[in-house]
């Protein structure tokens, strides 16, 4: 890890391990109507990010192979501590099968559209107070 002032950079092993310890992230991409970043309840299969979504959202545009980023943290701001993950890949990866502990997705109604996004890179980093 390199160190920078409170900052550490993570590397891809340390991203892999974070983002398993959550469940809720953010997806963004470029779509025929502009960037969207939109959250997403998630589950890992090995390093293939989970998700799912219904049928007419601007997700569902997602079972195509497209570039993607995807970024969760966790931030505490009472002690000024926390991390953050970035994730770039293509999603469209085939899902075989579906985490075992796969969080329901928070908004109501059917979500039977299942999006796979296949890391390419990591990026992270944590902050912790001086």
């Amino acid at each position: 890890m390199a160190q920078y002032g409170h900052l550490t950079t993570l590397d891809a092993g340390e991203c892999r391990l974070l983002l398993a310890t959550r469940t809720f992230g953010r997806v963004g991409w470029n779509s025929a109507s502009g960037v969207q970043i939109l959250p997403v309840s998630y589950g890992l299969v090995d390093d293939l990010i989970v998700f799912r979504t219904a049928a007419g959202s601007p997700l569902a545009q997602l079972v195509r192979p497209v570039e993607v980023s995807f970024q969760v943290d966790d931030l505490d701001p009472e002690t000024s501590t926390g991390w953050s993950v970035l994730v770039h890949g293509m999603s469209g990866a085939p899902v075989q099968t579906l985490p075992e502990q796969m969080p329901f997705p928070w908004p109501p109604g059917d979500r039977p559209i299942v999006i796979g996004i296949l890391p390419d890179h990591y990026a992270g980093r944590s902050i912790a107070a001086i």
